[in-house]
């Protein structure tokens, strides 16, 4: 816009328009979604849980649908890490728990059949892959950072797991 030039509302009336009704479906989503349970006692776990799954069956086919299971996350040149990456969590940074390396052990449950503790040396001893890739953060933002490991395909192939188990549960250190 140039300064002394008027704005002509009509001009911007279809964008606006379209800003509008995504806002009133992700409201009405939104909403939507919470009326489900008005009607729900939440002293009677079997209804709940029956909604709750009935929604987890529903975005998982959603997401089937979405995304291609064949294509990785983009990658980007060590140039574009953010930093300092992003500190996240519901404690501040200086009472990030502190995990000794030399004691520390990976408990493992479930479906597989080597449920041995693993600890740091012995999953270092697992071929690891490095990335760079952008975190997106269910809180809203995003960082582009490298991270390492052992791939989670070739730890559970390691401890005989159940490949045909649709989801991976886990608890970390720091109870998050």
């Amino acid at each position: 816009m140039k300064l002394g030039v008027p704005i002509r509302l009509d001009e911007h009336r279809p964008v606006l328009r379209r800003v509008e009704r995504r806002l009133l479906l992700k409201g009405g989503l939104s909403v939507g979604a919470l009326t489900m349970l008005t009607g729900c006692n939440l002293q009677n776990g079997d209804a709940v849980d029956r909604i709750l799954w009935a929604m987890s069956r529903w975005n998982d086919r959603v997401q089937a649908w979405l995304f291609d299971p064949d294509r990785l996350a983009p990658t980007y040149p060590a140039s574009a890490i953010t930093s300092p990456f992003p500190f996240n969590a519901f404690y501040r940074v200086d009472d990030a728990p502190e995990i000794d390396g030399d004691d520390y052990a990976l408990e493992v449950s479930g479906r597989m059949t080597d449920k041995q503790s693993w600890t740091l040396a012995r999953l270092r001893t697992l071929p690891q892959e490095f990335q760079i890739t952008r975190h997106i953060c269910i809180e809203g933002w995003s960082a582009i950072g490298q991270w390492g490991s052992v791939p989670l395909r070739v730890f559970l192939e390691r401890v005989g797991a159940d490949l045909r188990a649709r989801y991976v549960g886990f608890k970390c250190a720091d109870r998050y």
